[in-house]
């Protein structure tokens, strides 16, 4: 392959100095050439050897493979200082909107080697049970701008006794995050998928004063007016009492029915269950926005996709796309990648 960067653009290399203080001056050189090489690469290769020889004035391959699979700096600097970045530029968005999102999901990422570390036996919606990587993600949301803001490599326990690092599920991941999380608005609300509607979820919320959103499973137990029903009963009930009215949300039409209710694991919450008009898709939220009406309950959750619309987008730039066997290695590589996505 011949080498067609002959250096990194000027308007870039302004951009990547504000990572200077991370690093020691070859360190610096591998982050941009590293960095470039990932912009330049697309939906191309994205191993050390692929980016190396983009460049018309190749380094040693070695020393590129070193600064990823042998770090020597701070991955947590560099992501905070990106962050930073990106919020200042978007600062009068941020002064301007009294409530900010923090959403929480996962992806999978396929891969093909039982011998790279951390892999193992993942659920993907899409490709069902796959040999992968699962990544517990969050996005921050605030009006347009939209933030990478968390990138946990899940490992199961069988893969992280042979590390020697301790286990942790993917709900004490979110927890990780959720604690993490520093907010910029007056009011923040967490989204997340039925998988981590829990207690302990909901639990890291309330102790940082943020409020939440999330899909539940329509087989949880929820007390309605004195009585014990499956969610799934009560969605029937409130339909066969016609409680269902419809709700406008962005120019949709929604059919959607709020109740208070109890929840033992979790306490009093508001239940929304909408409908997308002409559409079978049922949505069953769970709430502490109790003071908001079904259609505010709804337009909140709908931030949700968000999430799920960055995960195509950098797994179209190349998130788990990497032949390194070392798990730092890859949770390195794709911090990079979302953060040129972000």
């Amino acid at each position: 392959m011949f080498g067609f960067v002959g250096g990194v653009p000027r308007r870039v290399g302004h951009l990547f100095s504000r990572f200077r203080w991370c690093f020691t001056e070859p360190q610096y050189d591998n982050f941009r050439r590293t960095m470039l090489g990932l912009i330049v690469a697309g939906k191309r290769e994205h191993d050390v050897k692929s980016v190396n020889e983009m460049f018309i004035e190749r380094k040693d391959q070695s020393s590129l493979n070193r600064f990823i699979t042998d770090p020597k700096w701070s991955l947590e600097e560099v992501v905070r200082e990106g962050r930073s970045m990106l919020l200042e530029e978007e600062e009068t968005i941020l002064n301007n909107e009294s409530v900010e999102y923090k959403i929480i999901d996962d992806t999978v990422c396929r891969k093909y080697s039982s011998q790279t570390e951390m892999v193992c036996y993942n659920h993907s919606s899409t490709m069902g049970t796959v040999l992968s990587h699962d990544y517990v993600t969050s996005l921050y949301v605030n009006g347009d701008l939209s933030v990478p803001e968390g990138l946990k490599l899940y490992g199961s326990e069988k893969r992280c006794r042979e590390k020697g690092v301790e286990f942790k599920t993917k709900v004490q991941l979110a927890c990780e995050i959720i604690d993490e999380h520093a907010p910029r608005s007056r009011s923040t609300i967490l989204l997340w998928d039925s998988w981590y509607m829990c207690s302990d979820v909901v639990a890291r919320c309330r102790v940082h004063g943020y409020r939440w959103i999330g899909e539940t499973k329509s087989n949880r137990i929820i007390i309605y007016e004195g009585k014990k029903y499956h969610l799934k009963e009560l969605v029937d009930l409130l339909r066969a009492e016609g409680r269902f009215s419809d709700v406008v949300v962005d120019g949709e039409i929604y059919q959607a029915v709020k109740v208070d209710a109890f929840i033992p694991s979790l306490g009093s919450v508001s239940t929304v269950i909408n409908v997308k008009a002409g559409t079978k898709d049922v949505h069953l939220l769970c709430t502490d926005l109790t003071e908001c009406s079904a259609e505010d309950i709804v337009r909140h959750a709908l931030k949700r996709h968000r999430i799920e619309d960055f995960h195509k987008g950098v797994k179209f730039m190349g998130l788990g796309e990497y032949s390194f066997r070392e798990s730092e290695a890859a949770l390195i590589r794709d911090c990079a990648k979302t953060c040129v996505r972000g």
